[in-house]
């Protein structure tokens, strides 16, 4: 059998007779703000004014607890809304850059610190400047807060994501995603006055100490191989303990990296989620339950400090076979401690938020599914994590030493004690919603007042704020007391609107309500009891960088803006209309012609319903499994049409991905140099077209019999020396199939398919099987480099290599294609 100091941070700062006070919920974004700037309360802080630890976050509050701020990522703008006394009334909406995704407040209208001091002095009125981060302009927007206007905009790295002020509000520090910097801007002269290298790969959420000494850095995706891991990545890729989340630290002093947190795997994500077989294990499925699983932090969205320790909330990652919904994907919060820059309760001791959801009763029970968030109260050792797949918050509480728990029943006789809140105002929530169209939907940040009487939630997808009473003592009572629409949402009817519903579903673990006692409510169709989402593996459409054990081999998730050839998707009927929308085909090995055939994904590998209720022939297709076989993945029927709900995701993917931009310069002579060569090795005529691979499905599904080979459509499979059958054969390596009765050589003998190049830079490690750590690494095999010249090698250079990869690093979708290419017929098709 296989295994798959809790203190208040407080920091004096004496600025000349007044000091600055900050007002948050431990870790949401800071609001530093002088003394007597249009507090509510008559209190004196006098000389000895508290600072508190900061965050990056979508959305903030003054501190004042007057207003609230947030982002609308899908507007481009910012909204302002005033809540004191729960006026909960939108009072502005600025437009800013382009999908703006962290807002913070900070003083502002100062030229100098000896002008702040004296302003300080001088009146009560000073103005606060807000910032937003703007991720595809790559900038940040300075906000006068009074007027309400945009009055500077600060070039930082390429796609700022997260962005955290110091706590006395004279430095705001912002994470370059792609670009892998993080940027310092004195919030005096608004500007960047050091760019900080070496942070690790997309840099995302960040954290600042309460004394201002150490920012930390969640590095959004895990790390390979894990630390001193011996294995090869062909034995490694795929496994449960293959990877570790990584979270880096700055000296804010020095603005230098001085310490990487590892966030080590779960040798056991409970024994209640154990797998039938161990697939890299040669263990078969066998009806029996017995094999251990573990797990990795992955998807670390963001990062709040309270006292001596961190809270870091993620996905973590089971990607060893057999699948099942239990044993893929975790709810996960990792503690540090950071004193000592270590997990605070010892390695591989982050809380898995599942463990225990499995003895609530059905009606109750629902997984804990991509925490998003956290914030915690001042006043009590309890707080907040924001559910984005199951549109909720979830309490949680500290123990003494900071521990976390979700208070879960500790058997099926135990009474739960797990408080989650919907995010529906008193009169959406007595109101019946059978397709899940109804309160916040998608939550991605949250902020508390000082008070710890408010809670205040970002809603990416819904686009509003949901306003939350967490005040008394009885928790079960905590509710969501009202929703304020943040900015304009598609018409009803128009294509905007089937990608705004597409994008939810992609999203949710929810969806609309079966009849099967895992997809009524709380749950729906798109899980097992809330438990998967397609976020889970695809982070906004994109990648979440693991190699999972699936029923064709070990596959790397691929990244999806390049399902279909930007601007040339026809939607029909609410769909994507083939062959006319130029759609990649799909899965490394062409085993699907349609988006909507990844309904067998819903319901075997995440275990839900299905949003499909009846096949093309008119016929009741059942719940779960039992359906599968009346939605073929290629013939004898099509998917498109038999749902609206799965012709709108398929419409989002179409539509609604944004590739990721390059942070290198096409028109660098190296760039030009390495695109020469690229061409002149015949790349092209694999990853030459439109959507920079020539795997695109030309007919009208279902496809011809003859083109299916083995399940798969060999006309776009290509064999150029990525495919080794020895990783199968030596009884250890990855290249074998998952979910099956029996041993089985992974998919791959007949060729793959290939990929497309967009924002190739964003998508590491490389090929079907995460063999290739970087793009140098997939240049290096000759077999693979030359196949597009006839076996010529033309690349035997390392420096012309090098020039190569420059050129794919610099690919987005700004990139102009090749457009005529010769596709290698010894090595394509049959």
């Amino acid at each position: 059998m296989n295994n798959r100091n809790l203190q208040l941070g407080i920091m004096r700062v004496p600025f000349g007779a007044a000091l600055f006070f900050v007002v948050l919920a431990f870790g949401v974004v800071s609001v530093p703000m002088p003394t007597g700037a249009g507090r509510d309360d008559d209190d004196d802080e006098g000389k000895n004014a508290q600072l508190f630890a900061t965050r990056s976050s979508p959305i903030a509050i003054t501190s004042d607890n007057k207003f609230v701020w947030s982002v609308n990522p899908d507007n481009d703008t910012v909204s302002v809304f005033r809540v004191a006394k729960d006026a909960n009334k939108k009072v502005a909406e600025i437009p800013v850059g382009k999908e703006p995704w962290c807002v913070a407040i900070a003083p502002g209208k100062h030229e100098g610190r000896d002008s702040r001091r004296r302003k300080h002095h001088d009146d009560d009125d000073e103005e606060v400047k807000v910032y937003v981060t703007n991720m595809v302009s790559g900038t940040v927007s300075v906000i006068d807060a009074e007027k309400k206007r945009v009055v500077k905009t600060i070039r930082v790295g390429t796609e700022p994501f997260g962005c955290a002020l110091t706590p006395d509000g004279e430095r705001l520090y912002v994470a370059n995603q792609s670009s892998e910097t993080v940027s310092v801007i004195d919030t005096m002269r608004d500007r960047v006055v050091n760019t900080i290298e070496d942070v690790g790969t997309k840099p995302h959420g960040i954290a600042i100490t309460a004394d201002g000494k150490k920012v930390y850095v969640t590095q959004l995706l895990s790390e390979r191989p894990a630390t001193g891991d011996p294995r090869p990545l062909t034995q490694s890729e795929g496994t449960d303990n293959g990877r570790v989340g990584r979270v880096t630290v700055i000296d804010a002093h020095s603005n230098h990296v001085i310490n990487t947190v590892i966030l080590n795997p779960l040798p056991n994500v409970g024994d209640a989620f154990r797998s039938d077989g161990n697939t890299l294990a040669r263990e078969p499925l066998t009806g029996v339950f017995d094999n251990v699983t573990g797990a990795f932090p992955n998807l670390l969205e963001a990062i709040v400090v309270r006292g001596n320790l961190a809270y870091v909330s993620g996905t973590c990652s089971s990607p060893n076979g057999p699948f099942r919904f239990n044993v893929n994907v975790q709810s996960c919060l990792s503690t540090i401690d950071t004193v000592r820059d270590v997990e605070a309760f010892g390695p591989g001791t982050t809380l898995n938020m599942n463990v225990g959801v499995n003895f609530e009763p059905v009606g109750i029970k629902l997984f804990n599914t991509n925490p998003f968030a956290v914030a915690f109260k001042r006043s009590a050792l309890e707080g907040f994590v924001v559910l984005a797949a199951t549109d909720r918050l979830l309490r949680v509480t500290l123990d003494a030493q900071g521990k976390p728990t979700i208070n879960p029943p500790a058997n099926a006789a135990d009474p739960s004690k797990i408080i989650r809140i919907q995010l529906k105002d008193p009169n959406e929530i007595l109101l019946p919603d059978p397709e899940d169209v109804i309160g916040g939907k998608n939550p991605r940040g949250i902020v508390l007042n000082s008070n710890d009487t408010r809670a205040y939630v970002m809603d990416f997808v819904s686009r509003d704020i949901a306003v939350v009473d967490i005040s008394g003592n009885d928790p079960a009572l905590y509710k969501t007391i009202a929703r304020i629409q943040s900015a304009a949402i598609p018409a009803a009817g128009t294509v905007d609107a089937i990608v705004q519903r597409g994008k939810q579903l992609f999203n949710s673990a929810i969806g609309p309500e079966g009849a099967a006692a895992n997809s009524t409510r709380p749950a729906g169709r798109m899980s097992d009891t809330g438990w998967g989402s397609c976020y889970s593996c695809h982070v906004n459409g994109l990648t979440d960088s693991v190699t999972w054990m699936f029923a064709d081999g070990p596959r790397q998730a691929i990244s999806m803006q390049s399902t279909f050839t930007f601007g040339d998707v026809v939607i029909m009927n609410g769909a994507p209309k083939l062959p006319e929308s130029h759609q990649r085909a799909l899965n490394w090995s062409a085993v699907r012609d349609e988006v909507q055939d990844f309904t067998r994904n819903v319901r075997a590998v995440s275990g839900g319903g299905g949003l499909i209720r009846v096949d093309a022939n008119a016929n009741p297709v059942p719940e779960g499994a039992a359906g599968l076989a009346q939605l073929p993945d290629l013939r004898p029927t099509a998917n498109t049409g038999l749902n609206a709900d799965l012709d709108a995701i398929a419409t989002y993917l179409a539509l609604g991905v944004r590739a990721p931009i390059s942070p290198v310069r096409s028109n660098s002579d190296g760039v030009k140099k390495g695109r020469e060569l690229f061409e002149s090795a015949g790349c092209q005529n694999c990853h030459g077209g439109a959507d920079w691979t020539t795997s695109i499905i030309d007919f009208t599904p279902p496809p011809a019999t003859t083109d299916i080979v083995d399940a798969q459509l060999v006309r776009f499979l290509c064999r150029v020396g990525t495919f080794d059958p020895a990783l199968f054969t030596d009884g250890v390596s990855n290249e074998i199939r998952a979910n099956n009765m029996a041993n089985v050589q992974a998919r791959g003998i007949l060729g793959l398919n290939v990929p497309s190049l967009i924002s190739v830079f964003a998508s590491a490690p490389y090929l079907h099987s995460g063999a290739a750590p970087t793009l140098d690494a997939v240049v290096e095999n000759v077999t693979h480099r030359s196949a597009g010249s006839g076996g010529m090698d033309t690349l035997a250079n390392e420096n012309d290599r090098k020039a190569v990869v420059r050129f794919l690093k610099s690919i987005d979708r700004s990139t102009e294609p090749f457009l005529i290419v010769n596709r290698p017929a010894n090595l394509c098709g049959t």
